[in-house]
């Protein structure tokens, strides 16, 4: 029997565990696998943005059993990398695999989500995921709502890009709406991004405090 999902906090004792499971969930995204077509790259990638950015200025979360894992950044923080030696070499790894086509499509894709992205302060869901074979356990929707417990009692909206159609009716269900659409340059997928204005915090019983 599958057990309920149980989230916990992400800390540096389980930065390797988020990172697997991300791993695993984003190795068929269209757009990962569009800028950055060599998936056995991606554990790496995920342990460096959790390390650098994450950890130290997001929110990470992990289902306690490994299925999946979430990380997001609060109002007023930024998705960049530092450079130093590990994404170094990180980089030259994946040029190394997949040629110089993720030099033209990094900045590609960062110009189309820049102008998407809202000006208004939000919290910024960017990677929740399952394990491709725990998918469909409710290990996704366990994560969106445990930072959206953040999200609301902060009285904040919050922000995504989604980078597959067939997880837009799910963010819906969690109150995001689509504000825009578009595909990546030339032969990109199409990504939605998705809006969800503030709500009033609730108790645990689900109705509105004060």
């Amino acid at each position: 029997m599958v057990s309920a999902p149980h989230i916990i906090d992400g800390t540096a004792g389980e930065q390797a565990r988020m990172a697997d499971a991300l791993a695993d969930s984003f190795s068929t995204d269209p757009v990962m696998n569009w800028v950055m077509p060599a998936p056995d790259i991606y554990p790496g990638f995920f342990r460096r943005i959790i390390q650098d950015i994450f950890l130290p200025r997001g929110i990470c979360h992990l289902d306690d059993a490994d299925r999946g894992a979430g990380l997001w950044l609060p109002p007023g923080e930024k998705f960049d990398l530092k450079p130093s030696a590990g994404l170094v070499a990180l980089v030259a790894k994946l040029l190394l695999k997949s040629g110089l086509a993720p030099i033209r499509r990094i900045p590609q894709q960062a110009a189309v989500f820049d102008k998407y992205h809202p000006k208004a302060p939000h919290y910024h869901l960017l990677f929740v995921g399952a394990r491709q074979n725990c998918q469909g356990q409710g290990v996704g929707s366990a994560l969106i709502k445990q930072g959206l417990r953040i999200v609301d009692d902060a009285g904040m909206p919050a922000y995504l890009e989604s980078s597959n159609e067939r997880n837009v009716p799910l963010y819906e269900r969690h109150g995001f709406e689509v504000i825009g659409e578009e595909s990546l340059p030339g032969d990109g997928p199409r990504v939605w991004f998705m809006w969800r204005e503030a709500r009033p915090a609730t108790t645990s019983a689900g109705t509105p405090r004060g």
